[in-house]
C-alpha cells in the first residue's frame, strides 16, 4: 500500500530557473559575430590531438576564477586583467602549469607574449587559461610554436575549438542562443574535480553586446552563482577554474536597467545554464544526471549551498547510481550541511513522494526503483523560508575511480 500524495510542482517562475529555452541548433562560441578562433597541436600530454586554442573577441571582457587558494599560474595572470579589455585568450589543455612555481608564471608570461606577437598586441591584452595534470612544468618547447600556430590560423570552427580543451570529458560543450537583439554563444569543459566556487572549470563565451567592462564583470558573477556555481561532481575544487565572457561590441548597446541589458542577462544564463548541465552529465563515469531543488532556507543564496550539499553527498551518489530509494541519505546530508527546518520537510525522490512535513511516506519500492532507471533523477525538497535554489550533480560509480586512479597513465 501506498500513501495517494500529490508530488511536489514548481511555480513557472521557478520552473524557468531550470529551463534552458531555444538554443540555436549547431550554436557554439563562433556563432557570435565577431569571434575567431585558432587551433594546433602541441603534443602537450599526446601526440596527434589538438590541444592548444586561441579565442579572439576584441573588446570588454569578464572573468571569474577558482578560490583555491592553489591557484594556478594563468588564473593569477588572468585575475589581475579583467574586467578589462581584451585581444584574445589562448588555453592549453594536457597540462595545468599548476604548483610549478616562478617558473609556471613565466610560462605563462610567454604563451600571453606568444600571441600578442602574432596578433600585434600588447601581452596584458591575452588571457591564458590551462587544465591538465597538476605539478608538471610545460613542454614550452612544443607549446609555443602550436600558440603560435593556432594564433596566425584563426577561423570560425567552433567545434573544433570545444574539442581542443577536453581532457577527461567524453563530449564537447557548447551552445548558444539569441535573446531580442542580443546574441551570447560558448563552450566549456569540464568532467571531474568539479565543485567550483567561483564559476565552470574551463568555460568560454562570447557576446556581440555593447557593454561596459565592469557592468560585464558584475553580471558574469551574478549568473555565474545561478548556474556553474550550482554544479558539483566530486566535491574537488580544481586549481584551474575558470569562466571568461568576452564582447565583439557588434550588437545592441546593453547598460544596466536596460530592456536589452535584461536580454543579454537571461541570453547568457541560458547559454551557461546549458553548459553547467552538460558538465554534470558528462561526470567522469556518470549515469545519472541529478538534478536538484531546494525551496525554502532564509534566502536563494543558503538554499543552493543546501541543494549542492545533498549533490556532493557520497551516500546519496551512490545510492542513486544502485537505484536505492534510499531518502533518508538526502535527510542526512542536509542535516548535515546544517539545514534547519527539516521537522517540516516535504521531499520528492524522482517524482515519488517519500516524506511530508517531516512524516514518512508509504510508497512502493518497485516503482521508485523504476524511477531511477531514468538517466536524469530530480530530488525536490521543500522547507519552510522564501529561497530557492538549484544544483546539478551526477552519480557515484565505480568508472569514476576508475578513471581517476589511472589520471597520470
Amino acid at each position: 500500500m501506498t500513501d495517494l500524495v500529490t508530488p511536489l510542482s514548481l511555480s513557472p517562475e521557478r520552473q524557468s530557473a531550470l529551463d534552458v529555452g531555444d538554443l540555436i541548433a549547431g550554436g557554439t562560441f563562433t556563432t557570435v559575430p565577431g569571434t575567431r578562433v585558432g587551433v594546433a597541436q602541441g603534443a602537450i600530454k599526446r601526440a596527434g590531438r589538438d590541444d592548444v586554442l586561441v579565442l579572439v573577441a576584441e573588446g570588454p571582457a569578464a572573468a571569474v576564477t577558482t578560490r583555491s587558494t592553489a591557484a594556478a599560474a594563468p588564473c593569477l595572470w588572468t585575475r589581475a586583467r579583467v574586467p578589462g579589455h581584451i585581444r584574445a585568450v589562448v588555453v592549453n589543455s594536457g597540462n595545468a602549469n599548476a604548483s610549478t612555481g616562478e617558473q609556471g608564471r613565466r610560462d605563462t608570461a610567454a604563451m600571453a607574449q606568444a600571441v600578442a606577437d602574432v596578433l600585434g598586441a600588447d601581452a596584458d591584452a591575452v588571457l591564458v587559461c590551462s587544465t591538465g595534470v597538476i605539478g608538471v612544468p610545460m613542454p614550452m618547447e612544443r607549446v609555443l610554436p602550436a600558440v603560435r600556430s593556432a594564433a596566425g590560423d584563426l577561423g570560425t570552427d567552433g567545434h573544433r575549438a570545444a574539442r581542443a580543451i577536453l581532457t577527461t570529458d567524453l563530449v564537447e560543450k557548447e551552445a548558444a542562443c539569441r535573446v531580442g537583439g542580443v546574441t551570447v554563444g560558448g563552450i566549456a569543459k569540464g568532467s571531474g574535480m568539479i565543485h567550483p566556487n567561483m564559476g565552470t572549470m574551463l568555460g568560454f563565451v562570447a557576446t556581440d553586446a555593447i557593454v561596459s567592462p565592469d557592468a560585464l564583470q558584475a553580471l558574469t558573477e551574478r549568473v555565474t552563482d545561478r548556474t556553474f556555481n550550482a554544479v558539483t561532481v566530486d566535491g574537488d575544487m580544481s586549481t584551474n577554474d575558470t569562466l571568461i565572457v568576452q564582447s565583439t561590441g557588434l550588437g545592441v548597446r546593453c547598460e544596466p536597467g536596460t530592456p536589452a541589458f535584461a536580454d543579454l542577462e537571461t541570453a547568457l544564463e541560458r547559454v551557461c545554464r546549458h553548459l553547467a548541465r552538460a558538465i554534470a552529465k558528462d561526470g567522469e563515469g556518470a549515469s545519472h544526471l541529478l538534478t536538484l531543488i531546494i525551496e525554502g532556507c532564509e534566502g536563494d543564496a543558503t538554499a543552493r549551498e543546501a541543494a549542492r550539499a545533498v549533490g556532493r553527498s557520497p551516500l546519496v551518489k551512490t545510492a542513486i547510481h544502485g537505484r536505492d530509494a534510499n531518502w533518508g541519505r538526502i535527510v542526512g546530508a542536509l542535516g548535515a550541511a546544517g539545514v534547519p527546518g527539516l521537522e517540516q520537510l516535504d521531499l520528492d525522490l524522482a517524482g515519488i513522494p517519500v516524506l511530508r512535513a517531516g512524516r514518512p511516506l508509504r510508497f512502493d519500492e518497485n516503482a521508485a526503483r523504476v524511477a531511477l532507471t531514468e538517466f536524469e533523477v530530480r530530488i525536490h525538497a521543500r522547507l519552510p523560508g522564501p529561497g530557492f535554489g538549484v544544483a546539478w550533480a551526477c552519480d557515484l560509480t565505480n568508472d569514476y575511480i576508475r578513471i581517476n586512479a589511472d589520471y597520470r597513465s
